[in-house]
């Protein structure tokens, strides 16, 4: 077992507050079988098509994800009409955001990063001239900043002269 899958995140099931299921992350293998279901599917290439895609994606990760709770090698799941004979449409949506949510979970010992480079990393961060940031990496460290901060970043600009008419503010 990878040791990403060594534990899971329960998520209670909308539908029936008393059924929580276990979710693991999905290995590299599991993901491409994922896929490879996905693109056997002939979808018209309009909004439908792409929208039964993704809710296929959904679905067949959910079936790879969740676990028995004592064994978490063990799926609870065969396939996708298993899984659909005991999930509302609501349950399929909270539980895969939550298993989104789960995979989007990341930290420095998880990457493998050292104290030693973090510290590293902090005093750069506090030698940088952050006003000579421009295009994507000034894009990228405002979205990292707002990520981390509890508040909005404040801005000075009265906005783009095309929508100021627009805009309306306090006198």
């Amino acid at each position: 077992m990878r040791l990403g899958q060594a534990v899971c995140d329960y998520v209670e099931l909308p539908s029936d507050p008393e059924i929580r299921v276990c979710v693991v992350p999905l290995t590299e293998a599991q993901y491409r079988q994922v896929l490879e279901k996905v693109a056997a599917l002939t979808m018209p290439d309009d909004i439908a098509g792409v929208t039964i895609k993704d809710r296929v994606t959904a679905e067949e990760i959910l079936v790879r994800a969740i676990r028995e709770e004592h064994d978490l090698t063990a799926r609870v799941y065969e396939n996708v009409q298993d899984l659909l004979e005991d999930f509302e449409q609501h349950d399929v949506d909270h539980v895969i955001d939550m298993y989104n949510e789960m995979i989007e979970k990341s930290s420095p010992s998880l990457d493998g990063i050292a104290p030693e480079e973090l510290e590293n990393l902090k005093k750069a961060l506090q030698k940088m001239d952050w006003n000579d940031l421009s295009g994507s990496a000034w894009y990228a460290a405002r979205r990292f900043l707002s990520r981390i901060s509890p508040r909005p970043l404040l801005g000075n600009s009265l906005g783009s002269t095309s929508i100021r008419s627009s805009t309306t503010t306090n006198d």
